[in-house]
């Protein structure tokens, strides 16, 4: 039965070609007068050779179906199936099949009625032959489909929609860069002063040019102002070797950002930062309430501003 199935595509091509000729003959052969036999008997030979060649691929179609495991064993036609896939391709075909090999029993015998020698082939002869050459052609068609599944068409390139630019990565998400880097601003204090408002820590300031005028001379600091106290703990009075917190004012058009860090908190001070080793707060953060009330329109009021320096060595007397 495999040698049959595999010869199912040869076997189909008699069929075809019966579909090709016999609407040629049909049509030479409706006109009556004598010398008409030979066209009855072309007619009458491509539809037997054509209902034979249906006969056998009607026997090997099943057979390659069932090889191709398009139809379950133990079945002669397919399942029934819709859209454009093998097994719905596969359902028309033998659909179409089976309408030719009905309308050939009708047109043979229309094809194959007595008729004399003057007499045409009939108008009926020809419209049935014309119906079973077209079934004989789609059933062909439909195998080749088959057989031969078109190229799937490449889609339409989507429409790339440009999604807007990410924002910039702040700079400054881990550490504030522009403050640990205050050497290279203006020292406004040449040398530290104590400040109690910074918890007794002995401070520096250091300002950018924007800010540096202005601070000297107590006016509101401009939009673009960067001041920065670096401060060192208390020791004894004076400045000691451990150093503090790093305290940032920038203005931001009329309202300051304060941004607090301690990147090693001594255990010791932790109760400062409630427990935490290291301190990074920035304008929201709710620790920086306090700063906020002195810093609200900028630097705190000059008077305020310390003036505790570092106690000077008095030289001892020799008496």
């Amino acid at each position: 039965m495999e040698w049959i199935a595999l010869k199912h595509a040869l076997l189909a091509h008699l069929p075809v070609a019966t579909g090709l000729l016999l609407p040629w003959a049909l049509f030479a052969s409706q006109r009556a007068g004598r010398g008409m036999r030979p066209w009855w008997t072309v007619c009458r030979y491509l539809g037997w050779v054509g209902l034979l060649g249906l006969i056998a691929a009607l026997v090997s179609g099943p057979a390659l179906g069932r090889l191709s495991a398009l139809i379950p064993a133990g079945r002669i036609f397919p399942l029934p199936a819709s859209g454009l896939g093998a097994d719905a391709l596969l359902f028309r075909h033998a659909v179409i099949a089976t309408a030719a090999a009905l309308l050939s029993v009708p047109a043979l015998w229309s094809m194959n009625r007595p008729r004399k020698d003057h007499q045409s082939l009939g108008l009926l002869a020809l419209l049935l032959g014309l119906a079973w050459s077209g079934a004989l052609l789609a059933t062909g068609y439909s195998g080749y489909a088959l057989a031969h599944p078109g190229r799937p068409v490449a889609p339409s390139p989507a429409k790339v929609v440009q999604a807007p630019p990410a924002p910039p990565a702040d700079p400054e998400a881990q550490a504030p860069v522009r403050a640990l880097d205050y050497a290279s601003l203006e020292a406004i204090h040449a040398e530290p002063v104590k400040s109690p408002a910074h918890g007794g820590r002995w401070i520096r300031a250091w300002a950018n040019p924007a800010a540096a005028s202005a601070y000297r001379a107590g006016n509101p600091l401009p939009p673009g102002s960067l001041v920065v106290l670096s401060t060192l703990e208390d020791r004894w009075g004076r400045p000691g070797t451990e150093p503090g917190p790093l305290y940032a004012l920038e203005m931001r058009g009329e309202m300051p950002a304060l941004t607090f860090y301690w990147p090693q908190v001594p255990i010791d001070r932790r109760q400062e930062t409630g427990g935490e080793a290291r301190a990074y707060w920035r304008n929201q953060n709710t620790h920086l309430e306090a700063c906020k009330a002195c810093h609200t329109g900028g630097m705190a009021d000059p008077a305020q501003r310390s003036r505790w320096r570092v106690p000077r060595a008095r030289p001892v007397s020799e008496n």
